[in-house]
This record gives C-alpha cells, structure tokens and sequence, in this order.
C-alpha cells in the first residue's frame, strides 16, 4: 500500500543497500534505528523523513512524527526537531514528551517548561510529567516540578509515576537542599534504581550530611544494587582525606585507569581540592588521559582556592597549547583566583582579554570579581567607573564586593554609595546595616553609626553569619 523505500540506516552485511519499508508500524522502529547510526545519523534520518513524506505517511502517523521529532534530536539536529513538532497537527501526550525531551537534551530545559506551560496539555500521562521533572531539574526549577508532583500523585498511578519520575524528583528535590522530601520520595519507590540512589547520596552530601550519605550507600550495597561511576562521584562528595583515599583505591580497582572516565576523576581531584591536598588533586589531573574543559576547570579552582593564583594562571595558558578552549566557567574560576591572591593587574588583563576575544558577555558573577579585586586593592575610583560602565544592571553582590572593600579601607564615602544601592535592592539584609554601622564607628561617626543601628531595631533584621558576598557565589 505504502511502497518501498530505498534508504540506508546501517550497513548492509554484503554491502548492499536493502529496501525497507517505510509504513506507519515499521517508521518509528526505523526512524531509532536510522538515530544511532554511527557518522551518518543526520542523513539517515532525513533521508527516511523525505521518503515518509514522499508516501504520505507524515504526518498522518502519530506516532510515526512523534517518533521524528525524537530521531532528530537524539541527531544534532533540535532546528529539524522544532520543525517537526511544529507539523503535527494534534499534538499527543507523546509528542509533547519528544520535544521537551529533545528540548532538554540541548540545554533548553527553560524553554520546554515554557513550551509545557503554554501548551496546558489536557491530562498529561506519567512519562510526560517525567519529562517536565527532569527539565525542572536541569533548569533548577522547583516550583513547576513539586506542580507536577503533586498533579501525578492525583492524577496517575502511582507505581508507575514514581517508577518514571521518582529519580528526577529526588535529584531536584536533593539538590535544592529540600533533603526531607527527597528521602521520602526515595523511600516510596522499588529501591532498584541506580539513579535515586546516587541522588539521593548525592544530596545527603551536598547537604553536609555526611553521615546519612554513607550509610544510604552502604544499604545501597546491602540491597545488592549495583553502582556505577556516578555511584563514586556523589560518594565522594561526602568524604574527608581518609575516606576519600578508600574510594579513590576502590576506583583504581574497579574503574581502571584514570583515563577511561572524565566525570569520575573530576571527582576526585574536586574532593582532594576541598580537603586541602591539592598534590594530589593535581596528581589524579595528570594522570588523566583524556581531559574534558571541566577537568581542567577543577585543577585550576583546586588551585585558586588554595591559595596558588599563580599557578592557576600557569595552568590557563598549558591548556591553550594542548588546543583546550576555556569556556567561561575557567574565566570565573581564573578570576576568583585573582582575588583570593591579591592578582589585581593580572585578573584586569584576563577580563580585557576575554572580554576582546569572546562572544559572551560578562556574567554578573565575573563583574563582581572584578569589583572586589579592585576595592580590596583600594583603588576605588577604578572600581566605581567600572560599575558604571558594566553592560548589565550591577545587582546586590557587586554593590556589596565595593561595600566590603570599603570597609577594609575605612573608605566612607564609597561605603556609602554602596550602601545606599544596597537597602535599595535588598531592604531586608542585615548584613548591609551592620557592616555600614560598623564602617561610620570606626570613622568616628558614632551618631551616623547609631542611625543605621536603630535602622536594624526598628525593622527587627537579624544578623547572618560572616560571608563574603563573593565567596557565597
């Protein structure tokens, strides 16, 4: 009825293109086929998308173009994807699934919750509210997924919402520090899912429950669950020196040699840099074989939060020779390093540097790292002019980065400009009234000192605990 079309989705064994045919039952099996053809996806799947349409079968076949949009993207090719999503002509709960996962896979996770919102899919089934947790998750959004979760608990069986959303609901819910509710989605569900365990021991240790994250990997191992890669990561997140040493051997064990997985020994090195023994973090570095750009960001941050600016910036320059772009978290962490070590015409250089010869634009992080460098260097006009030249609106962490370096200069004046933008953007921050009043004391303008003092009594603040505004980045 629907012809044969000639097409190639893998290599034939005598060399041979074979016919295949290409009707609605046979179409989304090829169209997955065609996706994971080595070197040759792209063409592949276009070549069965021009035939399909050649024979009428799309966009007819539901789940045939649901099945396209999901071939296109697992592809390279999102442009085709949108393309495809946007000619079904009455979308499914199936298709909806396809494009916000294809959406999500490239980075777009905002723009499929948009896309989801817009839509306002009548009863989304299981897999899709899934798919809208996971892109909660990825866009660290999580308001829409605790809507999501409580519409799934109402709506679907439970069994099987858990069973597909489970593990992106307990990750988003871990690493939005909400530990409690992630645990007792965790404790609903079958216990066999490597995911939600290493979510789960993953946020544990993210929120310095140390403690409850081993022992939810030891009942991990008592369960007979078999971890991963990832199992070893979040592990590691909760280790000190002794410990970490313990799983670092159990890695050279079982993961063979450093090369052979990038986000296992970034791991790593990210664990030896935060207990201090950066030797070693700078060891596991060169043993790696294959480097991503995140390995090299995590050698150059164990190197700036350690005190060694210097080195960090040696280090920049060893990855461009080996051909490694730095992408704009180096940037940050380079700058971070400048500030930590006093480097202030060397972390100027760096942003006219990449600032010439990048696309991006500074974040607001990096202008406060440039603010703080300045003020802690004194040389508060410089800082000042930098402000007003930034090319997006300075927010409360680039007026508080000149805030603190006036404090440390008893540099009134600036104090107060920085003061004052700052009970505009944040009324509520003690913070901000404290360090002023303490700068107007020191200055020996107690009568200014005890106005802003009365200003933290009259709106009941309470002080937080000591923090650089950069360093809570």
């Amino acid at each position: 009825m629907f012809g044969r079309a000639r097409c190639s989705t893998s290599a034939p064994a005598a060399g041979e293109r074979r016919a295949l045919p290409v009707d609605p039952l046979s179409l989304p099996r090829l169209l997955v086929s065609a996706a994971t053809t080595p070197g040759a996806a792209a063409p592949a799947v276009s070549t069965l998308h021009a035939a399909a349409l050649k024979l009428g079968v799309l966009p007819s076949s539901l789940p045939a173009s649901n099945a396209l949009v999901s071939a296109y993207s697992l592809s390279g090719l999102l442009p085709c994807a949108l393309r495809a999503f946007s000619l079904i002509p009455h979308p499914s709960t199936g298709s909806y699934t396809a494009i916000l996962s294809a959406l999500s896979r490239h980075g777009r996770p905002r723009e499929a919750l948009s896309l989801f919102s817009a839509a306002a899919v009548a009863r989304p089934d299981a897999e899709l509210l899934s798919c809208v947790v996971s892109c909660c998750r990825r866009a660290s959004a999580s308001l829409p997924a605790r809507a999501a979760h409580a519409y799934g608990v109402k709506t679907a069986p439970l069994l099987a919402f858990y069973a597909s959303a489970g593990p992106a609901l307990v990750a988003l819910y871990a690493m939005c520090g909400r530990v409690s509710a992630a645990k007792r989605i965790f404790d609903r569900m079958d216990g066999e899912d490597v995911v939600s365990w290493n979510a789960m021991i993953g946020g544990f240790a993210g929120a310095g429950m140390n403690g409850e994250a081993w022992d939810c990997f030891r009942e991990m191992r008592a369960r007979g669950v078999r971890g991963n890669a990832r199992t070893a990561v979040a592990v590691l997140g909760a280790c000190d020196l002794e410990s970490g040493r313990q799983v670092h051997g159990h890695m050279v064990r079982n993961h063979g040699d450093s090369g052979s997985n990038a986000i296992l020994w970034n791991a790593l090195m990210n664990m030896y840099s935060r207990v201090g023994c950066v030797d070693n973090a700078e060891h596991v570095f060169f043993e790696i074989e294959r480097k991503d750009v995140v390995s090299w960001n995590v050698m150059i941050g164990a190197f700036a939060k350690n005190g060694h600016g210097e080195r960090a910036l040696e280090l920049v320059d060893a990855m461009l020779r080996c051909g490694m772009q730095p992408d704009s978290v180096t940037f940050t962490t380079l700058l971070m390093a400048c500030c930590h070590c006093g480097l202030v015409d060397e972390g100027l250089a760096l942003f006219e540097r990449f600032v010439e010869n990048s696309a991006l634009i500074p974040t607001m992080e990096q202008c406060a790292c440039i603010v703080d460098l300045l003020s802690r260097a004194g040389r508060f006009r410089e800082a000042a002019g930098f402000i007003d030249q930034m090319p997006i609106r300075p927010n409360a962490v680039v007026w508080g980065a000149l805030l603190s370096g006036s404090r440390m200069h008893h540099d009134v004046d600036h104090a107060q400009i920085a003061f004052e933008k700052l009970v505009q953007l944040e009324p509520d921050n003690p913070g901000n009234f404290v360090t002023m009043s303490n700068i107007y004391a020191k200055a020996g303008m107690v009568e200014d000192a005890k106005r802003v003092r009365m200003m933290i009594d009259r709106e009941e603040l309470v002080k937080p605990s000591g923090q650089s505004r950069v360093q809570a980045m």
